[in-house]
C-alpha cells in the first residue's frame, strides 16, 4: 500500500509499529499507523505499517536508526 506523499518507515508487529509512531511523535514529526487495531489479552501481533510525510521520512529512519542502536541486548541466561 501507497500514500501519495507519505513514505512508509516502519513495517512490523502493530505494538512495535504504535511504539514507534509515539517516539516519532514526541520529536515532532507527523505518524500515521495502518494495521489491524484487533489488539488481544495480551499483546497485538498483527502486522501494521508507520508513514510519515515524504519530506520527514528520513529524520523518521535516522531516529528509528538511533533507537534500534540503543535498545538493550538480551540478557544472558
Amino acid at each position: 500500500m501507497t500514500v501519495k506523499g507519505w513514505s512508509v518507515v516502519f513495517e512490523g508487529d502493530r505494538i512495535q509499529a504504535d511504539l514507534i509512531a509515539a517516539v516519532l511523535q514526541a520529536d515532532g514529526l507527523r505518524v500515521e499507523v495502518f494495521g489491524d487495531h484487533a489488539y488481544g489479552v495480551g499483546i497485538n501481533l498483527t502486522p501494521a505499517r508507520v508513514l510519515v510525510p515524504d519530506d520527514q521520512a528520513e529524520t523518521a529512519r535516522e531516529l528509528i536508526r538511533q533507537a534500534e542502536q540503543q535498545a538493550p541486548s538480551e540478557p544472558d541466561v
